[in-house]
């Protein structure tokens, strides 16, 4: 079965998202990948040209307006379905440009993906927040992020999940967890906190969490893990582990 992968980006490069890696991860098991940009006036657009001429996948490149919402997730949300409308294969997953596919995941993908009892897979998450060690205590451990195309899906929030739709092939029988990377960069931070500060208003246990985070920042580097074991890092994101800022890889520079 095929599977269209979906994307939404604006302001990548102002932002510091690993979005070069983030479209990189998903090349192995996607038969096309949809992308719209937010017209970015960082440049972010020429990158996204790039990837388009080196990438042996289709890539339709759309840009779409976004339209003044309460808060930035919405706008993601309503491109998000435009996107989910625009895939013409059998499966859509849902990827964000600050999180990285792990590469043992795609064997699975694609045998999930011809599993004909399951309408949709639930993959477990590492949310890297103002360190280079997960979070404990994350405001999602697990999210929707691939659905059968014709089982009309919805999605939740700021695009993090689709809504369920039953059969769900469950996280724990995948071999590892999507990398994300959402405040892992200090230079940054305020930028991305500020875009999303309201998307988790009604948690606050979760503002509390990014407080204390914040307090904690070293100012000369970020934080490691007492024993880092970084062996199971994406390939794909090892050459930026324990940056202070996001660097394109030096074929795009």
């Amino acid at each position: 079965m095929s599977i269209s992968v979906i994307f939404v980006i604006k302001n990548a490069i102002k932002n510091g998202y690993c979005f070069i890696e983030a479209l990189q991860s998903c090349l192995p098991f996607a038969d096309e990948i949809i992308i719209s940009e937010g017209y970015s006036e960082d440049g972010t657009m020429d990158y996204l040209q790039k990837f388009l001429t080196k990438s042996k996948v289709p890539v339709g490149i759309y840009q779409d307006r976004w339209e003044d919402k309460s808060y930035v997730g919405e706008a993601i949300t309503k491109v998000s379905e435009i996107n989910v409308d625009r895939a013409t294969c059998d499966w859509v997953y849902l990827l964000q440009a600050d999180e990285i596919i792990h590469e043992k995941l795609v064997a699975c993908i694609k045998n999930v993906s011809n599993m004909p009892q399951y309408n949709s897979v639930m993959f477990g998450f590492n949310h890297f927040i103002k360190a280079w060690a997960p979070d404990k205590n994350p405001a999602y451990k697990e999210a929707i992020r691939m659905v059968r195309r014709k089982s009309n899906p919805i999605l939740k929030g700021d695009a993090w999940s689709f809504y369920v739709a039953m059969p769900v092939y469950a996280s724990n029988f995948l071999p590892q967890k999507i990398f994300h990377f959402p405040w892992v960069f200090p230079k940054t931070d305020d930028i991305k906190h500020i875009e999303h500060s309201n998307i988790y208003q009604n948690i606050p246990e979760y503002q509390e969490k990014m407080r204390m985070a914040c307090r904690n920042l070293y100012t000369e580097k970020i934080p490691y893990p007492v024993d880092p074991n970084y062996d199971d890092f994406p390939e794909l994101a090892k050459r930026f582990v324990g940056a202070l800022e996001y660097t394109l890889p030096e074929d795009y520079r």
